[in-house]
């Protein structure tokens, strides 16, 4: 085999990894949680697992995954696992809800709004600015009115933050291009409809800015481990 073909068929099979590590568990059928990660990190496992993906979503991997490689290096979402990538979603719902959550000041309402969120989650809502100055009280406006549908159900407010962020994030995606946003839905349970483009709160440069931040933290661990594993005896 020649060093070009090598190379494609290395490109591919970590294209395919990536694709199972960020692929909604649900995918993979009835497959037990303890039994998911140790099959993600084997080569027999992956391919158990690509098997089941194909019977439940036949157009998954098709044509193939080498109509994501052009972002491969601008879109570092395409190689997070599922626990990152919700959590990245879960930010961007949580930033977009910023401005009416930062208004909230009953004490019983901040203490219900923090429990269901977390305490992380509720700082981060308190600090983050997304906008340049005050946010559109539009903007502030919606979000007030579905944390008013929520009312004092932890649950649904958890769903709706998660449904904001997935909105943000596939709109995002969408503007870069409809296939990213597609790769993008299959990371969800429940991808929301699309187009999301124009349903998005944040500004546009927001998820943009704070992947960029993802990837330059990326960056300095990977120089840190590199440095760090130079420094150690052989």
């Amino acid at each position: 085999m020649s060093v070009e073909l090598a190379t494609k068929a290395t490109m591919r099979q970590q294209q395919a990894r990536d694709l199972l590590d960020g692929l909604y568990a649900g995918y993979f059928g009835e497959l037990p949680e303890a039994l998911l990660e140790p099959a993600r990190t084997s080569a027999l496992g992956r391919r158990v697992l690509a098997r089941a993906a194909l019977r439940r979503a036949p157009a998954l991997f098709a044509p193939d995954q080498e109509r994501w490689r052009a972002w491969d290096t601008s879109e570092s979402w395409l190689h997070w696992p599922q626990s990152r990538l919700q959590s990245f979603t879960r930010t961007l719902g949580v930033l977009s809800l910023g401005p009416a959550l930062r208004v909230i000041v009953e004490r019983q309402a901040v203490l219900f709004v923090r429990d269901a969120l977390g305490q992380d989650a509720w700082r981060q809502a308190q600090l983050a600015l997304a906008w340049k100055g005050n946010p559109p009280e539009a903007i502030r406006q919606m979000g007030a009115a579905l944390l008013h549908r929520c009312g004092r159900d932890a649950e649904a407010l958890v769903t709706a933050i998660d449904e904001r962020g997935r909105i943000e994030f596939v709109g995002h995606a969408e503007r870069r291009d409809p296939e990213l946003s597609t790769r993008l839905a299959l990371a969800y349970a429940q991808p929301p409809s699309r187009p999301c483009s124009r349903e998005t709160w944040l500004p546009l440069n927001t998820v943009a800015d704070l992947l960029a931040a993802e990837a330059a933290t990326d960056g300095l661990l990977l120089q840190a481990q590199l440095a760090a594993e130079e420094e150690s005896p052989p």
